[in-house]
């Protein structure tokens, strides 16, 4: 494969996201709209139940101990404003947890547990990892897929900042 076609497939993989979030939520009355690129961030918009969800994604820059046939994986922060949900960070790993396995986040140090139910896992504390977030260059997801060994997938934070400004901007938050 070209380096112009990985990097193509690379590049449109979070246009992917975007396209799949949206059915999830039956009610969503309007496709995800792309409001920014920004370094190794995208950040997109849609409306729902009367409401604007607002969320930034990446993908890794590195994976280790990726299984064979591993879907998609993403990280993500969501706002949705009908429901007050603010600043929501998930991980998506392309592959189902394993029972009772710890999920954590490594940012620049800082060790964050999330809690996981099948092919998603949540920060506890929200805040806190965002806040380390916009101090960090590099956040690392580690967790164990039902079959197979540990997975450490590595997230560039290049653009983060921007990309997070924009959404809060997007959904009013302050």
């Amino acid at each position: 494969m070209g380096k112009a076609l990985v990097r193509t497939m690379k590049s449109s993989s979070l246009l992917i996201l975007a396209a799949a979030l949206v059915p999830l939520l039956a009610d969503a009355a309007d496709s995800a709209k792309l409001i920014s690129k920004s370094g190794d961030w995208e950040s997109f918009t849609y409306n729902e139940k009367g409401g604007k969800v607002c969320y930034v994604a990446s993908q890794p820059k590195k994976s280790l101990g990726a299984a064979k046939g591993r879907g998609n994986v993403f990280f993500t922060i969501t706002h949705r404003t009908t429901d007050k949900s603010i600043g929501v960070v998930s991980v998506t790993p392309g592959f189902t947890y394993k029972k009772d396995a710890p999920v954590e986040l490594d940012i620049g140090g800082a060790k964050f547990d999330l809690y996981a139910t099948g092919d998603s896992a949540w920060a506890r504390n929200d805040k806190a990892v965002v806040a380390a977030l916009l101090k960090a260059k590099t956040v690392i997801a580690h967790g164990t897929p039902q079959k197979g060994d540990p997975v450490a997938d590595t997230f560039s934070l290049d653009g983060f900042a921007k990309a997070y400004a924009d959404i809060n901007k997007a959904c009013d938050v302050k």
